[in-house]
C-alpha cells in the first residue's frame, strides 16, 4: 500500500491526551503498512474526541474517515487482527450484537477494559464511546469532477490538490467546463489547457478567449492524431 500526502499538519488545542507504550517504536516497527495506516488512523480520531474516550466503534472508524476505509488494497480486518495480536489496538465483538466490534487501545487500563467485557458484555454501555467526527467538507471542485469525470480515485485526488496549489480555482473550473464541452473528459486535457493559460497568459475578453480555446483545441486534436498515428 503506498501512502501519500500534501497536507500540511495543523495543530489543535483541544487535542485529546493518548497513552502510548515507552517502547512504541519497537512495537510498530514490525507492524505491516496496513496495520500502521488503520493504527495511526485510530490515534488521529481518537485525538480529535472533544473528551477522552475509553472505547470506539469499528464502523464510527470508517464512518470518521471514509477515503482511507474505502481504498481496496486495505484488508483492515488483518489489519485489526495484526493490531490486537501485538497488544497495540485490541478488538472485542460484542456477543449480544455480532454487527458491532469494539476498539479498544492496548493500555493497561485498556486491557483492563477489555477483559471486564469478555466476562461481563453488558457493561459495555458503561464506557465513554468516542463518536463520529463531523465530516470535512471537501472542496467543490471535488465533487465537480465526480460529476462530469468519473469516480474519484485517492490518486486522483492528490492530483487535483496539486493542481489547486499550482492554479487559481477559477482557471481550474473553467477549463474543466471547456473540457467538458469539447468532450475531453480527461484530466490532461484539463492540465493541458491550464499549462497553456500560465506559458502565455489567459485571455479575458470573450472573444479573445474563444479564440485562444479554438487554436489549443486544433492544437490538441493535432497531437492527438500524431499519437494515434490517425
Amino acid at each position: 500500500m503506498t501512502m501519500t500526502t500534501s497536507a500540511k499538519p495543523v495543530f489543535s488545542e483541544k487535542t485529546a491526551r493518548l497513552e502510548l507504550p515507552v517502547n512504541f517504536f519497537d512495537c510498530v516497527q514490525n507492524l505491516s503498512a496496513e496495520g500502521l495506516l488503520v493504527l495511526i488512523a485510530f490515534f488521529h480520531w481518537m485525538s480529535q474526541q472533544e473528551q477522552q474516550s475509553d472505547i470506539a466503534l469499528v464502523f464510527d472508524l470508517k464512518a470518521s474517515l471514509p477515503d482511507l476505509f474505502q481504498a481496496e488494497d486495505l484488508n483492515l480486518q488483518k489489519a485489526l487482527d495484526e493490531l490486537h495480536l501485538a497488544g497495540l489496538l485490541l478488538n472485542w465483538t460484542d456477543p449480544q450484537n455480532l454487527q458491532k466490534t469494539y476498539l479498544i487501545p492496548g493500555t493497561p487500563k485498556g486491557v483492563e477494559v477489555f477483559h471486564t467485557l469478555q466476562k461481563n458484555p453488558e457493561q459495555v454501555g458503561d464506557y465513554r464511546l468516542a463518536k463520529i467526527l463531523p465530516a470535512v467538507e471537501r472542496p467543490n471542485l471535488f465533487k465537480l469532477y465526480e460529476d462530469n469525470f468519473g469516480a474519484l480515485t485517492p490518486m486522483m485526488a492528490e492530483t487535483l490538490k496539486a493542481d489547486m496549489e499550482t492554479y487559481p480555482l477559477d482557471w481550474i473550473e473553467d477549463a474543466m467546463k471547456e473540457a467538458v464541452e469539447y468532450n475531453a473528459r480527461n484530466w490532461k486535457y484539463v492540465q493541458a489547457i491550464l499549462r497553456n493559460w500560465q506559458d502565455k497568459g489567459r485571455k479575458r475578453s470573450n472573444e479573445e478567449g474563444k479564440r485562444d480555446l479554438d487554436q489549443f483545441r486544433k492544437l490538441y486534436l493535432e497531437q492527438k492524431r500524431d499519437h494515434t498515428g490517425g
